[in-house]
């Protein structure tokens, strides 16, 4: 007796491989400012990231460089050195960009085999097309590009920072964290939580903080750059710099900064 072929298996697609954009892809930051909103906008920090950190994380992998911003960005990208087939632009005032959006921007201007496309913050464009054309015709993005958000004003700043807070505890969720009230939990994008950890509502978590499977964090702490062993129960406490060792229990409204316990 032979087993017939499921008529799924024919029609499953093949998972895309994004392999070949390290290789091949220079990915360019443009440094952006916008004084009106905030004057030391290239250092604003977002869940823990500077917004151009966010940025450069989407194309970790790449060969990337950063330039200044300029009037003809066009002509200032042609003078960049390399032997990238493409050159992928995006600008440092987009930080909802990730790096699953940059993947997709990527393979769809290969797989179309287009020599140049413009996105609504950035563009995407063939190395040797750009050096050969110098009147390239911009246009407008046919792609859904709503990660390049532009941060140019104080309410589009909070929607990012919601959505990258709402993002990282979600992750955390998905590996194991329990979070109570998500919306009430603020944790930095380079925090590490081991599963198990339990956290209530109204807590800050900061810088590179670390915590520990089994710890408890009750309501209303405020943990910055600090490693919390497992087994660990605070609450209602101001922790910076420090560590607090395996199976503590932190008295309510305790402030501890710089000490090993």
């Amino acid at each position: 007796n032979t087993i017939e072929e499921s008529p799924l298996s024919k029609t499953l697609i093949k998972a895309v491989s994004y392999d070949w954009i390290k290789e091949e892809v220079l990915f360019v930051v443009v440094k952006a400012f916008h004084d009106e909103v905030i004057k030391d906008m290239p250092n604003l920090s977002l869940c823990g990231k500077k917004m151009i950190d966010w940025v450069l994380n989407a194309g970790s992998g790449c060969q990337t460089k950063i330039i200044e911003d300029c009037e003809d960005i066009i002509s200032r990208v042609r003078g960049i050195s390399t032997d990238k087939k493409i050159i992928a632009v995006f600008y440092s005032d987009t930080p909802l960009l990730d790096k699953a959006s940059f993947n997709n921007f990527c393979q769809y201007f290969s797989s179309r085999n287009m020599n140049f496309i413009k996105l609504s913050r950035g563009f995407l464009v063939k190395t040797e097309f750009l050096r050969e054309n110098y009147n390239i015709a911009q246009g407008t993005s046919e792609l859904d590009d709503k990660c390049l958000l532009i941060m140019d004003s104080a309410k589009k700043i909070n929607y990012a920072s919601n959505i990258l807070y709402n993002n990282i505890s979600t992750y955390h969720i998905k590996n194991g964290v329990i979070i109570y009230g998500q919306n009430t939990v603020f944790i930095d994008a380079d925090v590490e939580i081991d599963a198990g950890v339990v956290i209530y509502p109204n807590n800050i978590i900061k810088g590179q903080s670390i915590i520990e499977e089994g710890a408890i964090i009750e309501s209303g702490n405020i943990i910055d750059n600090s490693i919390i062993s497992s087994k660990v129960k605070i609450k209602s406490s101001y922790i910076e710099n420090s560590k607090i060792s395996e199976n503590k229990e932190i008295e309510p409204f305790s402030k501890i900064i710089g000490q090993e316990l």
